[in-house]
């Protein structure tokens, strides 16, 4: 067997187009920052290198990957499998090599399943023991005896026990032969074939073997069984290697051994007090070589990617990281019903529960040229080994034990069960009235206020460099109704902030470049933004005869997770234009390496909203005493997810939420009409508003501890509240919605004033400026923004925030773009890729290095709308530097 190069000095990978990204996703699969992360079943990725390339190419970048993974020494559990003839099963070689050279204090793996199952093969492939009945305590023999050669207590009685066979007569014989033997072999053989055939066979929870081969409840032992598999496969293997029935028999050994092994490597256990079940921190890495079709060990290399792939679907846990490098045959690809894609769209699946493979092409040319290191992932070390660790959390138990018992008023403290976020309703009845709202006078007020800006702006066009960037909007509000739903006001009016503040430091700054800005409505949810944007490409093919302040240098915007903006920024990367989001949140949103989102994604922000749920006191407990009393909640249990099919945004969050939430979860399809829409199975469907408070309020009548998580659109939710309080059938003890951003607009116009049962939290991308935590330089946002509008009923929402830094980060990059008298998009590109960071209106703004992704650690707050300001509840990521320095902000930030 071919073993994997451990120098110190590393490969690198093909610099392909979307390299860059592939090698940060693939560290933060392999050690995720949050453990749950680690219960994602990432798909079976198939790196195909060129035709007719040489067995080096597959090499260098199977180096480069493992390098990453421990130079020196394993950093997480890995093993390359380089497929040859003398190896017909690679799922031998994977156990063994995931066992070997395990990472230093950590609890690995003891692969007890593997190393049974791997036995019982070695001996079917030898020959089958024996006939009848002897053959399954022969093979059970034989597998005791190995077990105990590998140490452990079964080694020591076993050792214990002397030689095999007995002194002949004399009362030592019979001692050694009927006493000495039974206690040290015997015995411990009987007691622990009756334990393998309970965990195997017979138990509901994890009797896998016996699901594996069919065995019903009151099947045979587990060797009986396993001695019947060889019955059937022995024949078959004794053919010649090339006859089909050989294959069929080594397939099948191959899916029960690598069965085994994906058991033993199965979901780790979360939260208990024993610390060898945590140390799991990583996850473990399979690398597989694929030598072309026909080559030697071809077949063994596609046999264990068939069965992994069988495999994957119905495995209980996260399951390996398996990436295989080479040249699959199309018989393989067709089997597995592959996706081909590229290195940027890979990355991202890494992170997602995706069952189908997926292929990603690699091209020549970057392989005849220097490539891209990955850096050694730096999993989390432990000081002391788990033992130790059980014996000072003994020690302190044992300590608390012993206090308690001297001073029993320490066990009568009560729980807190104060409500997060306190006990007022939405709004109080001093505040039971909307706030007045005039749309479209604010709407031509903040375009008009843009407009002379742009004239401020051109007039330094004479001396120094003026540019434009465009803004995909909304189409102008026509009626209050669409301006509550709607985030463009504050969010045009944050814009216009930041593009004065950047004309008036062009005054003294020559090195600012002063931006105009064309405000471009894309219909009501931006549902004509895509014949907008190929407009704007074909504007920009012919933008040489206009004049040079009319050069458009990047795009701001796409306020919406749509289909449409999704479409949008895909077309637009293509033609490589430089791009910086708003409060799209959707992780689909990320279709261009060019595309910049600025708020947290929908995993990031479900992960939190989900522990935040599961931990927090939200929920009105059942039974209240007197009316008058102090309010009692509790986390929530089960939630009821409301989602609107075909909506990026409300699928993608409520998906997410739906991974991180531990509790009972029941999902409702809600949109209203008469358009019919498809159903996900074991999901329930609504199309009016009185429907959904039925499902509903039977949710909350079956399961008093629910909250309603709510990921549709902000005007369908106002439907359901004004249906919830006109029907008031289960309103008494009041009801927790939590749900995203998209609530934020409507809350604070006080459409909610009057319903004192709601008892709302939302998600918000800056701190209320009340806030102590609040940073400086958010607070001289807030006097700025309150200061320009002080009627605006949307002043603590973080839409105007998020465009005003949103617009900073893309000026930034452009004055860094700025050489003599030009500015050059792909320059623009290149200074987003090199980072940019500062402290702005939502928090402390930091992007990465060669990464398009949101900045790092980005502000996240929840809010509780109250009778007065909202109250930020939860507060995670850099909303201050200091904040931004901060490993961990504990639960449910870091959950």
């Amino acid at each position: 067997m071919r073993s994997a190069n451990n120098s110190v000095e590393p490969s690198s990978f093909p610099d392909d187009a979307g390299a860059d990204y592939f090698i940060r996703e693939y560290r933060t699969a392999v050690n995720p920052a949050r453990r749950e992360l680690l219960e994602n079943k990432p798909p079976l990725l198939i790196l195909c290198t060129p035709a007719d390339a040489p067995e080096s190419h597959t090499h260098r970048v199977l180096e480069a990957l493992r390098w990453a993974l421990g130079p020196e020494h394993k950093r997480v559990p890995h093993t390359v499998l380089y497929a040859e003839d003398e190896t017909p099963l690679l799922s031998v070689q994977a156990g063994a090599g995931l066992g070997f050279d395990i990472p230093r204090r950590s609890a690995p793996d003891r692969l007890p399943n593997f190393w049974l199952m791997a036995d019982v093969i070695a001996q079917i492939q030898e020959g089958r023991p024996g006939t009848g009945g002897l053959g399954a305590r022969k093979l059970r023999d034989h597998v005791y005896r190995q077990r105990a050669e590998r140490g452990g207590f079964p080694g020591l009685l076993w050792h214990l026990g002397g030689t095999d066979t007995a002194p002949i007569g004399g009362v030592r014989g019979f001692f050694v032969g009927l006493v000495w033997h039974s206690l040290t072999r015997a015995l411990p053989r009987w007691i622990w074939t009756l334990r393998q055939n309970r965990r195997l066979v017979r138990s509901k929870r994890s009797g896998w073997l016996g699901k594996h081969l069919n065995a019903t409840a009151g099947a045979a032992p587990v060797f009986e069984l396993l001695d019947q598999v060889g019955a059937r496969q022995s024949p078959r293997l004794s053919l010649e290697p090339d006859h089909p029935r050989h294959k069929e028999g080594l397939a099948a050994l191959e899916l029960l051994l690598l069965r085994a092994l994906l058991e033993d490597l199965g979901k780790p256990a979360v939260g208990r007090l024993l610390p060898k079940r945590r140390r799991r921190v990583a996850r473990p890495v399979l690398l597989v070589e694929i030598p072309p079709e026909g080559a030697p060990g071809a077949d063994a290399a596609e046999r264990l990617l068939r069965a992994f792939h069988t495999l994957q679907a119905g495995l209980d846990g996260p399951g390996p990281l398996v990436i295989a490098v080479g040249r699959p045959s199309r018989s393989l690809q067709s089997d597995l019903g592959v996706e081909r894609t590229n290195l940027r769209r890979a990355s991202s699946l890494l992170h997602s529960s995706n069952p189908r493979p997926v292929v990603v092409p690699l091209e020549e040319e970057p392989f005849e040229r220097p490539g891209l290191q990955i850096p050694p992932v730096q999993p989390r070390k432990f000081l002391m080994g788990w033992r130790a660790v059980t014996a000072v959390e003994l020690a302190a138990l044992t300590a608390v034990l012993v206090g308690g018992a001297t001073a029993p008023s320490l066990w009568d403290t009560p729980p807190d069960t104060r409500c997060v976020g306190g006990d007022r309703p939405v709004a109080a009845d001093g505040q039971n009235k909307r706030v007045e709202v005039r749309p479209t006078e604010w709407y031509q007020d903040v375009l008009r206020r843009i407009k002379k800006q742009n004239g401020q702006a051109e007039k330094y066009a004479k001396g120094r460099a003026v540019r434009t960037v465009v803004l995909f909007e909304s189409d102008p509000p026509t009626d209050a109704e669409d301006t509550i739903f709607d985030g463009s006001i504050p969010e045009l009016r944050g814009v216009a902030l930041w593009q004065q503040q950047l004309i008036d430091d062009a005054a003294s700054d020559s090195s600012r470049v002063p931006l105009r800005v064309e405000v471009r409505p894309v219909g009501a949810g931006f549902h004509k933004v895509v014949p907008a944007v190929r407009d704007l490409i074909q504007e920009v093919k012919r933008e040489d005869s206009g004049e040079e302040y009319e050069k458009i240098v990047g795009v701001l915007g796409f306020a919406q997770s749509t289909k449409e903006t999704q479409e949008a920024v895909a077309l637009l990367g293509g033609s490589g234009m430089p791009m910086v989001g708003t409060t799209a949140t959707a992780d689909e949103m990320q279709r261009s390496e060019n595309y910049w989102p600025f708020t947290p994604d929908n995993s990031e922000e479900a992960r939190v909203e989900a522990a935040f749920a599961a931990r927090s006191h939200i929920v009105v407990k059942a039974g209240q005493a007197e009316p008058n009393a102090p309010m009692e909640c509790a986390p929530a249990r089960n939630t009821v997810i409301v989602r609107t099919p075909d909506d990026l945004y409300s699928e993608s969050l409520a998906d997410k939420f739906h991974q991180s939430f531990r509790g009972d979860k029941t999902v409702i399809n809600f949109r209203q009409g008469s358009q019919p829409f498809a159903t996900p199975p074991g999901t329930q469907k609504s199309t009016t508003a009185d429907q959904l408070v039925g499902q509903v309020c039977q949710a909350l009548q079956t399961e008093p501890d629910t909250a309603v998580f709510w990921t549709a659109r902000a005007r369908d939710f106002t439907a359901f509240v004004r249906a919830m309080d006109a029907n008031g059938t289960c309103t008494e003890k009041g009801l927790t919605v939590l749900g995203g951003n998209e609530l934020t607009n409507v809350a604070l116009t006080g459409q909610f004033a009057d319903k004192p049962w709601l008892r709302l939290y939302h998600s918000a991308h800056r701190l209320p400026e009340g806030d102590k935590r609040a940073s400086q330089k958010t607070q001289q946002f807030v006097r700025l923004y309150n200061g320009n509008y002080p009627r605006d009923p949307w002043r603590q929402d973080g839409h105007s925030a998020v465009s005003y830094d949103a617009f900073h980060v893309l000026s930034r990059a452009v004055d860094e773009a700025h050489t003599g008298n030009g500015v050059r998009r792909e320059s623009v590109v290149t200074a987003l890729k090199n980072g940019i960071s500062f402290d702005g209106a939502t928090g402390f703004i930091r992007f990465s290095e060669f990464s398009s992704g949101p900045p790092v650690n980005k502000t996240l707050v929840i809010l509780r709308q109250s009778d007065g300001e909202p109250t930020a509840v939860v507060a995670c990521g850099a909303y201050s530097q200091k904040a931004g320095k901060e490993k961990n902000q504990g639960p449910p930030c870091a959950d």
